[in-house]
């Protein structure tokens, strides 16, 4: 089996609750994907980013470099999450979304529309 690394940002007053559900999502993603959950970093408010470069740090020390997050919006404290993606994958670092995208209207894929 493959192995993933996994990598989400706190928001402010997350609930435990919310903790596990994400920390699940990242394990059900790499499960889906054929991958084994090797490491979670979680960055804290007031330490962002500094669990996203130990990730980093991570992938850059194997062969098989993949990171799952929720989001990309998870990238946003080290700056613009969309050239954050650009530059990881440059290094050969596959991202999985754990969390489904949400579709214009702001529902995710497979839900219904407010009325």
């Amino acid at each position: 089996m493959r192995i993933a690394f996994g990598y989400f940002n706190k928001h402010f007053l997350m609930t435990d609750s919310e903790i596990a559900t994400r920390r699940q999502a990242i394990v059900n993603c790499a499960a889906a994907h054929d991958h084994e959950l090797t490491a979670l970093f979680i960055d804290e408010i007031k330490t962002a980013p500094t669990e996203l470069h130990r990730a980093l740090a991570a992938l850059m020390a194997v062969d098989d470099r993949v990171l799952i997050v929720p989001n990309l919006l998870h990238f946003a404290a080290s700056g613009n999450p969309l050239e954050i993606r650009e530059s990881m994958q440059c290094n050969h670092i596959k991202i999985l979304l754990s969390q489904p995208p949400i579709r214009r209207g702001g529902c995710a894929e497979g839900y219904p529309s407010p009325q």
